[in-house]
């Protein structure tokens, strides 16, 4: 197991978000489940404010 400082887990969300993703939670204490409701109205409102800027 290696230590992952806070300027690599800035680096992973600076990849996911060139990749596309809309919405990225990367930091030490991150943990997917525990906010997955709010995350996912967050997600859902940054995909409608995509589409309304792409159309």
């Amino acid at each position: 197991m290696d230590f992952v400082t806070p300027d690599e887990f800035k680096s992973y969300e600076t990849v996911a978000y060139t990749k596309g993703f809309l919405m990225v939670s990367s930091s030490p204490l991150t943990r997917s489940s525990h906010h997955a409701g709010d995350d996912f109205a967050r997600l859902r409102a940054a995909r409608s404010a995509k589409e309304v800027a792409t159309a």
